[in-house]
Protein backbone atom coordinates (compact mmCIF):
# COMPACT_ATOMS: atom_id res chain seq x y z
CA UNK A 1 0.00 0.00 0.00
CA UNK A 2 1.40 3.37 -0.99
CA UNK A 3 0.98 6.91 0.24
CA UNK A 4 0.74 9.59 -2.41
CA UNK A 5 3.93 11.67 -2.52
CA UNK A 6 2.20 14.87 -1.21
CA UNK A 7 0.94 12.91 1.81
CA UNK A 8 4.39 11.50 2.50
CA UNK A 9 5.96 14.96 2.14
CA UNK A 10 3.39 16.55 4.44
CA UNK A 11 3.80 13.90 7.13
CA UNK A 12 7.59 14.10 6.92
CA UNK A 13 7.45 17.91 7.18
CA UNK A 14 5.23 17.71 10.25
CA UNK A 15 7.53 15.18 11.88
CA UNK A 16 10.75 17.04 11.16
CA UNK A 17 9.14 20.24 12.43
CA UNK A 18 8.85 18.48 15.77
CA UNK A 19 12.63 18.30 16.20
CA UNK A 20 13.36 20.72 19.02
CA UNK A 21 14.89 24.11 18.17
CA UNK A 22 18.59 23.99 18.84
CA UNK A 23 18.98 20.33 17.98
CA UNK A 24 22.17 19.90 16.03
CA UNK A 25 22.04 18.66 12.47
CA UNK A 26 25.76 18.20 12.09
CA UNK A 27 27.47 18.03 8.73
CA UNK A 28 26.94 14.42 7.73
CA UNK A 29 29.37 11.75 6.72
CA UNK A 30 28.27 8.78 4.66
CA UNK A 31 27.94 5.21 5.79
CA UNK A 32 27.95 2.24 3.39
CA UNK A 33 24.23 2.68 2.74
CA UNK A 34 24.67 6.27 1.63
CA UNK A 35 22.75 7.57 4.63
CA UNK A 36 23.73 9.98 7.38
CA UNK A 37 26.09 8.80 10.10
CA UNK A 38 24.94 10.17 13.44
CA UNK A 39 28.38 9.57 14.94
CA UNK A 40 29.20 13.09 13.75
CA UNK A 41 26.30 14.64 15.69
CA UNK A 42 27.12 16.74 18.76
CA UNK A 43 23.59 16.91 20.17
CA UNK A 44 20.62 14.61 20.71
CA UNK A 45 17.68 15.02 18.34
CA UNK A 46 14.32 13.23 18.42
CA UNK A 47 11.60 13.34 15.77
CA UNK A 48 8.62 12.35 17.94
CA UNK A 49 5.74 14.58 16.68
CA UNK A 50 4.57 17.54 18.77
CA UNK A 51 1.28 16.97 20.63
CA UNK A 52 -1.46 19.37 19.55
CA UNK A 53 -3.78 21.28 21.86
CA UNK A 54 -6.53 18.82 20.89
CA UNK A 55 -4.21 15.91 21.75
CA UNK A 56 -3.60 17.38 25.18
CA UNK A 57 -7.31 17.95 25.86
CA UNK A 58 -8.20 14.42 24.80
CA UNK A 59 -5.37 13.00 26.89
CA UNK A 60 -6.52 14.85 30.03
CA UNK A 61 -10.07 13.59 29.54
CA UNK A 62 -8.86 10.02 29.02
CA UNK A 63 -6.70 10.14 32.14
CA UNK A 64 -9.54 11.58 34.23
CA UNK A 65 -11.79 8.78 33.01
CA UNK A 66 -9.29 6.00 33.63
CA UNK A 67 -8.64 7.16 37.18
CA UNK A 68 -12.30 6.50 38.02
CA UNK A 69 -12.31 3.06 36.39
CA UNK A 70 -12.09 -0.13 38.45
CA UNK A 71 -8.69 -1.70 37.77
CA UNK A 72 -7.20 -4.91 39.09
CA UNK A 73 -3.72 -4.40 40.51
CA UNK A 74 -1.27 -6.69 38.79
CA UNK A 75 2.17 -5.48 39.83
CA UNK A 76 4.71 -4.23 37.28
CA UNK A 77 3.74 -4.09 33.62
CA UNK A 78 5.88 -6.54 31.64
CA UNK A 79 6.34 -5.52 27.99
CA UNK A 80 7.69 -7.96 25.38
CA UNK A 81 10.12 -6.47 22.85
CA UNK A 82 10.46 -7.47 19.20
CA UNK A 83 13.81 -6.19 17.90
CA UNK A 84 14.00 -5.50 14.16
CA UNK A 85 17.62 -4.99 13.07
CA UNK A 86 17.77 -3.16 9.74
CA UNK A 87 21.07 -3.43 7.86
CA UNK A 88 22.70 -2.79 4.50
CA UNK A 89 25.79 -4.70 3.34
CA UNK A 90 26.72 -5.46 6.93
CA UNK A 91 26.34 -1.91 8.24
CA UNK A 92 24.15 -1.65 11.32
CA UNK A 93 24.21 -5.37 12.09
CA UNK A 94 24.27 -5.01 15.87
CA UNK A 95 25.14 -8.10 17.86
CA UNK A 96 22.88 -10.24 20.01
CA UNK A 97 25.03 -9.17 22.99
CA UNK A 98 24.28 -5.50 22.26
CA UNK A 99 20.57 -6.24 22.06
CA UNK A 100 20.69 -8.11 25.37
CA UNK A 101 22.62 -5.21 26.93
CA UNK A 102 20.00 -2.77 25.59
CA UNK A 103 17.16 -4.73 27.18
CA UNK A 104 19.14 -4.84 30.44
CA UNK A 105 19.61 -1.06 30.28
CA UNK A 106 15.90 -0.54 29.71
CA UNK A 107 15.09 -2.73 32.71
CA UNK A 108 17.59 -0.85 34.87
CA UNK A 109 16.16 2.54 33.93
CA UNK A 110 12.50 1.55 34.40
CA UNK A 111 12.86 -0.89 37.32
CA UNK A 112 11.75 1.60 39.97
CA UNK A 113 8.79 2.81 37.91
CA UNK A 114 6.68 -0.31 37.50
CA UNK A 115 7.79 -1.49 34.04
CA UNK A 116 9.75 -4.55 33.01
CA UNK A 117 10.87 -5.63 29.56
CA UNK A 118 11.69 -9.03 28.08
CA UNK A 119 13.09 -9.88 24.68
CA UNK A 120 10.48 -11.68 22.59
CA UNK A 121 12.20 -11.95 19.21
CA UNK A 122 14.99 -10.65 16.97
CA UNK A 123 14.89 -10.45 13.18
CA UNK A 124 17.36 -8.99 10.71
CA UNK A 125 16.61 -7.43 7.32
CA UNK A 126 19.19 -6.27 4.76
CA UNK A 127 17.51 -3.59 2.70
CA UNK A 128 18.94 -0.17 1.81
CA UNK A 129 15.75 1.91 1.78
CA UNK A 130 14.64 0.55 5.16
CA UNK A 131 18.12 0.93 6.66
CA UNK A 132 18.00 4.68 5.99
CA UNK A 133 14.28 5.15 6.67
CA UNK A 134 13.08 8.55 7.84
CA UNK A 135 10.07 9.56 9.95
CA UNK A 136 6.79 9.70 8.08
CA UNK A 137 8.17 8.19 4.88
CA UNK A 138 6.92 5.40 2.68
CA UNK A 139 9.95 3.37 3.76
CA UNK A 140 8.87 3.63 7.39
CA UNK A 141 5.33 2.54 6.53
CA UNK A 142 6.41 -0.39 4.37
CA UNK A 143 9.01 -1.54 6.88
CA UNK A 144 6.65 -1.48 9.83
CA UNK A 145 3.74 -2.98 7.92
CA UNK A 146 5.99 -5.90 6.98
CA UNK A 147 7.89 -6.47 10.22
CA UNK A 148 5.70 -5.33 13.12
CA UNK A 149 4.89 -8.07 15.65
CA UNK A 150 1.56 -7.81 17.52
CA UNK A 151 1.83 -4.06 18.29
CA UNK A 152 -1.00 -4.10 20.85
CA UNK A 153 0.95 -6.47 23.12
CA UNK A 154 4.55 -5.87 22.02
CA UNK A 155 7.02 -2.98 21.88
CA UNK A 156 8.51 -3.09 18.39
CA UNK A 157 12.02 -1.61 18.24
CA UNK A 158 13.67 -0.84 14.90
CA UNK A 159 17.40 -0.08 14.64
CA UNK A 160 18.63 1.71 11.52
CA UNK A 161 20.91 4.45 10.19
CA UNK A 162 18.70 7.52 10.58
CA UNK A 163 18.82 10.71 8.48
CA UNK A 164 19.32 14.28 9.73
CA UNK A 165 21.50 13.10 12.64
CA UNK A 166 18.39 11.80 14.37
CA UNK A 167 18.79 9.40 17.26
CA UNK A 168 15.18 8.20 17.22
CA UNK A 169 11.46 8.75 17.35
CA UNK A 170 8.20 7.18 18.54
CA UNK A 171 4.48 7.93 18.31
CA UNK A 172 2.39 8.82 21.34
CA UNK A 173 -0.21 6.30 22.55
CA UNK A 174 -3.06 8.60 21.52
CA UNK A 175 -1.76 9.01 17.96
CA UNK A 176 -3.08 5.74 16.50
CA UNK A 177 -5.13 2.66 17.43
CA UNK A 178 -3.18 0.53 19.89
CA UNK A 179 -2.86 -2.32 17.37
CA UNK A 180 -1.49 -0.06 14.60
CA UNK A 181 1.71 -1.37 13.03
CA UNK A 182 2.97 2.24 13.05
CA UNK A 183 3.52 2.10 16.82
CA UNK A 184 6.92 1.26 18.26
CA UNK A 185 10.30 2.94 18.53
CA UNK A 186 12.93 3.68 15.88
CA UNK A 187 16.50 4.30 17.10
CA UNK A 188 19.89 4.74 15.52
CA UNK A 189 21.83 1.47 15.66
CA UNK A 190 24.84 3.38 16.97
CA UNK A 191 22.98 4.32 20.15
CA UNK A 192 22.94 0.77 21.51
CA UNK A 193 25.40 -0.05 24.32
CA UNK A 194 28.91 -0.01 22.88
CA UNK A 195 27.75 1.69 19.66
CA UNK A 196 29.83 4.19 17.65
CA UNK A 197 28.05 7.43 18.65
CA UNK A 198 30.10 9.26 21.30
CA UNK A 199 28.08 10.41 24.36
CA UNK A 200 24.97 8.57 23.15
CA UNK A 201 26.05 4.91 23.21
CA UNK A 202 24.96 3.72 26.66
CA UNK A 203 21.57 2.55 25.38
CA UNK A 204 19.51 5.37 26.87
CA UNK A 205 18.11 6.65 23.59
CA UNK A 206 15.73 3.69 23.76
CA UNK A 207 14.86 4.71 27.32
CA UNK A 208 13.98 8.21 26.06
CA UNK A 209 11.92 7.00 23.09
CA UNK A 210 10.14 4.37 25.18
CA UNK A 211 9.11 7.24 27.45
CA UNK A 212 7.30 8.74 24.45
CA UNK A 213 5.82 5.33 23.62
CA UNK A 214 4.40 5.29 27.17
CA UNK A 215 3.02 8.82 26.84
CA UNK A 216 5.67 11.20 28.20
CA UNK A 217 6.45 14.54 26.54
CA UNK A 218 9.87 16.19 26.45
CA UNK A 219 10.66 18.03 29.68
CA UNK A 220 11.04 21.24 27.66
CA UNK A 221 7.63 20.80 25.97
CA UNK A 222 5.94 24.21 25.87
CA UNK A 223 8.97 25.99 27.33
CA UNK A 224 8.24 28.17 30.36
CA UNK A 225 4.53 28.40 29.51
CA UNK A 226 2.12 26.28 31.62
CA UNK A 227 1.20 23.45 31.40
CA UNK A 228 4.62 22.67 29.93
CA UNK A 229 5.12 18.92 29.76
CA UNK A 230 1.91 18.28 31.76
CA UNK A 231 3.99 16.88 34.66
CA UNK A 232 3.87 18.78 37.97
CA UNK A 233 7.20 17.64 39.42
CA UNK A 234 9.44 18.36 36.41
CA UNK A 235 10.59 22.01 36.55
CA UNK A 236 9.78 24.19 33.55
CA UNK A 237 12.55 24.34 30.95
CA UNK A 238 12.76 26.90 28.14
CA UNK A 239 14.64 24.71 25.66
CA UNK A 240 16.37 21.34 25.46
CA UNK A 241 19.57 20.91 27.43
CA UNK A 242 22.62 19.41 25.73
CA UNK A 243 25.72 17.91 27.26
CA UNK A 244 25.23 17.91 31.05
CA UNK A 245 24.92 21.57 32.16
CA UNK A 246 24.52 21.18 35.94
CA UNK A 247 22.73 24.15 37.51
CA UNK A 248 21.11 25.29 34.25
CA UNK A 249 17.97 27.35 34.93
CA UNK A 250 16.09 28.80 31.96
CA UNK A 251 12.63 29.59 33.37
CA UNK A 252 11.43 32.00 36.08
CA UNK A 253 9.49 29.25 37.86
CA UNK A 254 11.08 27.43 40.79
CA UNK A 255 13.66 24.74 40.18
CA UNK A 256 16.70 24.13 38.00
CA UNK A 257 16.18 22.53 34.59
CA UNK A 258 15.62 18.74 34.79
CA UNK A 259 18.81 17.92 32.90
CA UNK A 260 19.09 14.45 34.43
CA UNK A 261 15.61 13.45 33.28
CA UNK A 262 15.42 10.81 30.56
CA UNK A 263 13.03 13.06 28.61
CA UNK A 264 15.53 15.93 28.15
CA UNK A 265 18.24 15.98 25.43
CA UNK A 266 21.39 15.55 27.52
CA UNK A 267 24.17 12.96 27.18
CA UNK A 268 23.40 9.35 28.04
CA UNK A 269 25.72 9.58 31.05
CA UNK A 270 23.71 12.56 32.33
CA UNK A 271 20.43 10.63 32.23
CA UNK A 272 19.52 9.18 35.64
CA UNK A 273 15.84 9.71 36.45
CA UNK A 274 12.14 9.79 35.88
CA UNK A 275 9.94 11.51 38.45
CA UNK A 276 7.07 10.17 40.55
CA UNK A 277 4.52 12.08 38.46
CA UNK A 278 6.04 10.76 35.25
CA UNK A 279 5.62 7.25 36.62
CA UNK A 280 1.96 7.96 37.32
CA UNK A 281 1.50 9.45 33.85
CA UNK A 282 2.99 6.41 32.10
CA UNK A 283 0.71 4.01 33.96
CA UNK A 284 -2.33 6.23 33.30
CA UNK A 285 -1.50 6.32 29.59
CA UNK A 286 -1.11 2.56 29.42
CA UNK A 287 -4.48 2.06 31.10
CA UNK A 288 -6.17 4.62 28.83
CA UNK A 289 -4.53 3.88 25.48
CA UNK A 290 -2.47 0.65 25.70
CA UNK A 291 -4.63 -1.62 27.92
CA UNK A 292 -3.41 -4.73 26.10
CA UNK A 293 -0.03 -4.25 27.82
CA UNK A 294 -1.53 -4.68 31.26
CA UNK A 295 -0.84 -7.90 33.13
CA UNK A 296 -4.17 -8.06 34.93
CA UNK A 297 -7.77 -7.75 33.69
CA UNK A 298 -9.15 -4.26 33.33
CA UNK A 299 -12.59 -2.78 32.88
CA UNK A 300 -11.85 -1.85 29.29
CA UNK A 301 -15.13 -0.13 28.50
CA UNK A 302 -14.60 2.23 31.40
CA UNK A 303 -11.06 3.09 30.37
CA UNK A 304 -11.70 3.80 26.72
CA UNK A 305 -12.12 7.51 25.98
CA UNK A 306 -15.51 8.15 24.43
CA UNK A 307 -14.90 8.72 20.75
CA UNK A 308 -11.15 8.30 21.26
CA UNK A 309 -9.49 7.06 18.07
CA UNK A 310 -6.64 5.33 19.79
CA UNK A 311 -8.91 2.48 20.85
CA UNK A 312 -11.49 2.55 18.06
CA UNK A 313 -12.59 -0.97 17.21
CA UNK A 314 -12.88 -1.75 13.50
CA UNK A 315 -16.35 -2.04 12.00
CA UNK A 316 -16.57 -5.16 9.86
CA UNK A 317 -18.70 -6.39 6.97
CA UNK A 318 -18.08 -9.56 4.90
CA UNK A 319 -14.42 -9.57 5.93
CA UNK A 320 -13.87 -5.85 5.26
CA UNK A 321 -12.80 -3.88 8.34
CA UNK A 322 -12.82 -0.09 8.69
CA UNK A 323 -11.35 1.51 11.81
CA UNK A 324 -11.91 5.07 10.58
CA UNK A 325 -9.67 8.07 11.21
CA UNK A 326 -6.85 8.41 13.73
CA UNK A 327 -6.35 10.91 15.18
CA UNK A 328 -10.00 11.85 15.43
CA UNK A 329 -10.76 14.74 15.88
CA UNK A 330 -7.98 15.97 13.59
CA UNK A 331 -6.81 19.25 12.12
CA UNK A 332 -3.86 19.11 9.73
CA UNK A 333 -4.02 15.45 8.73
CA UNK A 334 -5.32 12.05 9.75
CA UNK A 335 -4.84 8.41 8.81
CA UNK A 336 -7.64 6.11 7.64
CA UNK A 337 -7.09 2.44 8.47
CA UNK A 338 -8.92 -0.53 6.93
CA UNK A 339 -8.36 -4.14 5.94
CA UNK A 340 -9.47 -6.15 2.92
CA UNK A 341 -10.04 -9.92 2.78
CA UNK A 342 -9.12 -9.93 -0.92
CA UNK A 343 -7.81 -7.56 -3.55
CA UNK A 344 -10.45 -5.36 -5.11
CA UNK A 345 -11.65 -1.91 -6.03
CA UNK A 346 -11.93 0.51 -3.10
CA UNK A 347 -13.59 3.89 -2.79
CA UNK A 348 -13.07 5.91 0.36
CA UNK A 349 -14.82 9.27 0.33
CA UNK A 350 -15.65 12.01 2.81
CA UNK A 351 -19.19 13.42 3.03
CA UNK A 352 -20.50 16.44 4.91
CA UNK A 353 -23.60 16.32 7.12
CA UNK A 354 -25.75 17.33 4.14
CA UNK A 355 -24.71 14.15 2.36
CA UNK A 356 -22.51 15.89 -0.21
CA UNK A 357 -19.23 14.28 -1.20
CA UNK A 358 -16.46 16.73 -0.36
CA UNK A 359 -13.33 14.63 -0.91
CA UNK A 360 -12.25 11.36 -2.47
CA UNK A 361 -9.44 9.78 -0.48
CA UNK A 362 -9.10 6.55 -2.49
CA UNK A 363 -10.64 5.35 -5.71
CA UNK A 364 -8.85 2.39 -7.21
CA UNK A 365 -7.57 -1.15 -6.84
CA UNK A 366 -6.08 -2.26 -3.53
CA UNK A 367 -4.32 -5.44 -2.42
CA UNK A 368 -5.63 -7.74 0.29
CA UNK A 369 -4.58 -7.11 3.88
CA UNK A 370 -4.20 -4.13 6.22
CA UNK A 371 -4.23 -0.71 4.61
CA UNK A 372 -3.56 2.84 5.76
CA UNK A 373 -3.81 6.12 3.87
CA UNK A 374 -3.08 9.70 4.89
CA UNK A 375 -5.60 12.47 4.31
CA UNK A 376 -5.04 16.24 4.53
CA UNK A 377 -8.31 18.27 4.60
CA UNK A 378 -7.20 21.06 2.30
CA UNK A 379 -9.83 23.81 2.09
CA UNK A 380 -12.47 21.96 4.12
CA UNK A 381 -14.18 23.88 6.93
CA UNK A 382 -14.15 22.52 10.48
CA UNK A 383 -17.10 20.30 11.28
CA UNK A 384 -18.42 16.75 11.39
CA UNK A 385 -17.95 14.49 8.36
CA UNK A 386 -18.67 10.90 7.40
CA UNK A 387 -15.90 8.72 5.97
CA UNK A 388 -17.51 6.06 3.79
CA UNK A 389 -15.60 2.98 2.66
CA UNK A 390 -17.13 1.16 -0.34
CA UNK A 391 -15.73 -2.27 -1.28
CA UNK A 392 -17.94 -4.17 -3.72
CA UNK A 393 -21.35 -4.43 -2.07
CA UNK A 394 -19.98 -3.53 1.38
CA UNK A 395 -20.42 0.05 2.53
CA UNK A 396 -19.14 1.15 5.97
CA UNK A 397 -19.32 4.67 7.40
CA UNK A 398 -17.37 6.19 10.31
CA UNK A 399 -17.56 9.71 11.67
CA UNK A 400 -14.58 12.06 11.38
CA UNK A 401 -14.39 15.43 13.16
CA UNK A 402 -12.29 18.20 11.63
CA UNK A 403 -11.25 20.90 14.09
CA UNK A 404 -9.65 24.31 13.42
Amino acid sequence: MRLHRPAITALLALTLAAIAPGASLAAPTRDPAGGFNASTADARSCATPEPTAADRDAMRSAIARVRTAPLVAGGPVTIPIAFHVLTFKGAGNVSDDQIAAEVDELNTDYAAFGFRFRLRSVDRTDRKDWFTLGPGTGAEMQCKMTLAVDPAHTLNVYTASLPHSLLGWAYFPFSLPENSFFHGVVIHYGSLPGGPIPNYNLGRTLTHETGHYLGLFHTFQGGCVPPGDEIDDTPFEASPAFGCPVGRNTCPQEGDDPIHNYMDYTYDACYTEFTADQETRMHDMVAAYRPSLLNGPIAQAATRPVGGPALAAPVAGEGVEFAGAAPNPFSRSTLFRFALPAAGRVNLSLYNVAGQRVATVIDGERDAGPQMVSFAPRGLPAGMYFAVLQVGGVRIARTAALIP
